[in-house]
């Protein structure tokens, strides 16, 4: 399979310049591994190796497992003379080269299949192939014997306790396999595998003696075995020894913490304790987080002292002397303090840091937050474009809470405020930031975020905060025109008082959303109770003035849009649920009925070009929302959330090929459902959309662009709960 355009031919890989390649067949084409390449040298060589050269323009589409063939007529390959992974000095650079070697045999043909690549990529390129031992130095020489390749599978990691196992190499000689241990905490006999008891790394060595019609073959293969014995537990907690704990009179305090442990398939975590100045506190758990009430015996310094206990009875602590005082006074905290987004120089639309907060109850009556954008020194300075963007905190449970959302305004600085007094509960201690930029390299922005906490009586001592909602919903795919899931509410044990604090903006718009959908358009959707309508929601922003004095901005920052202006903090909306706390009920957010989007994909009815300009084109409407049950109490309330949460590996998205001629494919590593596809411009307009139902639709899918201009484009995929950016060149 050796064909491409231009440079891309087979011819290329034997031409002696490394400035030219060969690239596995893509066009119109399905790619699927194996490919291969096979050479004609001409004449019968003694061979004992190849050398490959990877393509020097790009560090992309390295090949790594591989076998080898090597005929006399081209026509019959069999056995394999080789095969393992190839292993480049740097595999992240171009131009680099790779080996491998076998006993010398006599062949006219040689054929190099290549089984998967380096990058993820389902293409297979190379610079120059090379044929070692060619020239047949004397005691060199071909032997009559073939190669022949062990078959040795990975051993996967065990434990100290597993018993004894079998191995299962085999050589495609058909020929008997000896095992022997090369080093580590194991023993063998036959093929049957004794741990010692011993933690350690095993190396152990499958050898076939080979006969006359084979020459000897050796793989080694090493496994970890694991103590689970010796294995900690490792301790999350918000607290801090860097503020006090800030109290007017000594009252209940929460002490929040969870834990983690290596091994989880195995090992969990039994139980984590509190000791205040040594004694032990009461404490629930609630899935994952563990909380105890601590009420201080004096204003002081204590000594606290956090004990996470293993499943495998091994336990670790965290120790901190805290001072508990009632010297109470405004001050003010900054955090980002001079972050950048940009993706143009730095690369990345998120930004994370950890900070140090202040530890109260009952103290402060009012926390502002400061938000200051301004022109970071980069190419471009401010972004030119609106820009989507959010602050979000870790909270006691290490699920990400949006503390407020932001659109960047067209091009200017500008600074912003607004009441986050809700959130106290979580603005406590030491806690994770993080700041998304839907900025595409037209400039970034430089941030500084500061926590104004004013000293006062709060009316109520306690605060709770619940995730109601959180993440990205279609509006108006005909396919499902109520996203948002139903929510089953219970208030926490003790609650007095309770709101729903709401933020939704409206995004996509165009001739091919109808009603020029959602930035502007102004929906009325409803909030349920047990399926009645309690509450509705306008969702229309006046833009001119702008609501936070952003000024000097260009563009369309004047006109109006669905919960957002250029240049703000959306206001949230607010309603009040305190008459429904003593009841469990279903809420239900319902966007706004009468709307269906006749333009989306997913409408069977619309016919591009005719009812509609493009069926699957343009920037679909959507809404982020983030809706958050804020509960008030004189008194400690009961716990919430009591769901485990699981921070998965980061989900890798890769495209290929990577330049392209106007077709490629995404890969995505882990699971995400209904994910949606945008191609975006570099000024971040939405160029084509495309709706997936899971990550193997997905995958399986050639994305299209050859009627696009060569240029540098992105692709962002994104869910309810996560979005992914990857940038692509058409060449």
């Amino acid at each position: 399979m050796g064909e491409g355009l231009n440079n891309g031919h087979a011819i290329h890989a034997i031409d002696n310049n490394i400035n030219t390649f060969w690239h596995s067949r893509w066009k119109d084409y399905q790619p699927v591994f194996p490919h291969f390449i096979a050479i004609d040298m001409g004449q019968v060589y003694p061979i004992d190796g190849l050398s490959i050269i990877s393509r020097n323009d790009s560090p992309n589409n390295k090949p790594k497992d591989y076998e080898i063939y090597l005929s006399n007529d081209g026509e019959n390959w069999d056995p394999i003379q080789a095969a393992g992974q190839f292993e480049y000095p740097n595999v992240n650079q171009p131009g680099q080269t790779a080996s491998a070697s076998f006993g010398v045999v006599n062949a006219r043909y040689f054929k190099i299949l290549s089984t998967s690549s380096w990058d993820g990529s389902m293409h297979t390129v190379i610079s120059e192939i090379y044929a070692t031992q060619i020239s047949g130095p004397a005691g060199c020489e071909a032997t009559g014997q073939n190669n022949q390749v062990i078959n040795f599978p990975e051993i996967p990691k065990k434990y100290t306790t597993d018993p004894p196992f079998e191995l299962n190499a085999t050589s495609s000689s058909g020929l008997p396999i000896d095992y022997s241990i090369v080093s580590g905490p194991a023993t063998v006999s036959g093929n049957v595998v004794t741990l010692t008891g011993l933690g350690g790394t095993v190396i152990i060595k499958a050898s076939q003696s080979g006969n006359s019609d084979y020459y000897p073959a050796e793989v080694e293969r090493a496994f970890d075995v694991i103590d689970l014995g010796t294995i900690q537990p490792v301790i999350i907690s918000r607290l801090t020894e860097d503020y006090p704990v800030q109290m007017s009179e000594l009252m209940p305090y929460f002490l929040y913490a969870r834990a983690e442990i290596d091994e989880p398939e195995v090992l969990n975590i039994e139980d984590i304790q509190f000791y205040a100045d040594g004694e032990l506190i009461p404490a629930e758990q609630g899935g994952n987080l563990y909380r105890a009430l601590w009420t201080p015996s004096s204003f002081g310094n204590h000594k606290i002292e956090i004990r996470a206990i293993g499943s495998n009875g091994v336990s670790n602590s965290k120790n901190y002397t805290i001072n508990v005082n009632n010297s109470i006074s405004t001050q003010d905290v900054l955090t980002l303090d001079g972050a950048v987004i940009d993706m143009g120089t730095i690369g990345s639309q998120w930004y994370y840091g950890t900070y140090k907060l202040p530890q109260s109850v009952a103290a402060y009556d009012k926390i502002l937050t400061e938000f200051d954008v301004t022109c970071p020194g980069v190419p471009g300075g401010c972004d030119d474009w609106d820009r989507l963007a959010w602050v979000e905190i870790k909270d006691i449970h290490g699920k990400w809470v949006e503390l407020f959302r932001y659109i960047t305004p067209y091009g200017v600085a500008c600074d912003h405020s607004i009441d986050v007094t809700d959130y106290e509960s979580l603005l406590q201690g030491e806690i994770e930031f993080r700041v998304f930029i839907d900025t595409w390299g037209t400039g970034g922005w430089k941030m500084d975020l500061n926590f104004n906490y004013q000293q006062g009586n709060p009316e109520f001592a306690y605060t709770s905060i619940d995730e109601i909602w959180h993440g990205f919903f279609n509006f108006g795919d005909p396919s499902n025109l109520q996203p948002v899931p139903v929510r089953d509410i219970s208030a926490p044990a003790n609650s007095e008082q309770a709101a729903f604090r709401l933020v939704t903006t409206g995004h996509g718009w165009g001739n091919n959303n109808t009603g020029n959908a959602a930035e502007f358009y102004f929906a009325t959707h409803n909030l349920k109770i047990n399926g009645s309508t309690e509450f509705t929601q306008f969702l229309k922003t006046t833009c001119n003035p702008n609501p936070d004095g952003c000024t000097g901005q260009q563009g369309t920052w004047q006109y109006n849009r669905a919960g957002w202006c250029p240049g703000t903090i959306p206001v949230p909306f607010f309603y009040d649920m305190t008459p429904f706390i003593d009841s469990d009920y279903e809420f239900t957010y319902e966007f706004q009925p009468s709307y269906m989007d006749l333009c989306h994909p997913n409408n069977p009815n619309c016919v591009s070009g005719q009812t509609c300009p493009d069926c699957n084109d343009g920037y679909n409407p959507h809404y982020r929302v983030g809706g958050y049950m804020i509960y008030k109490s004189h008194q400690p309330m009961g716990m919430m959330g009591a769901e485990d949460v699981v921070e998965l590996a980061q989900n890798r998205l890769i495209a290929y090929p990577n330049a392209n001629y106007g077709y490629f494919k995404l890969q995505l590593d882990n699971e995400m459902l209904n994910p949606v596809a945008g191609i975006v411009g570099l000024s971040g307009e939405v160029l084509k959309t495309y709706f997936f139902k899971n990550k193997q639709e997905l995958n399986n899918y050639t994305f299209h662009i050859e009627h696009f201009p060569a240029g540098v484009y992105f692709v962002r995929l994104y869910n309810t709960k996560e979005i992914y950016t990857v940038k692509i060149l058409k060449k």
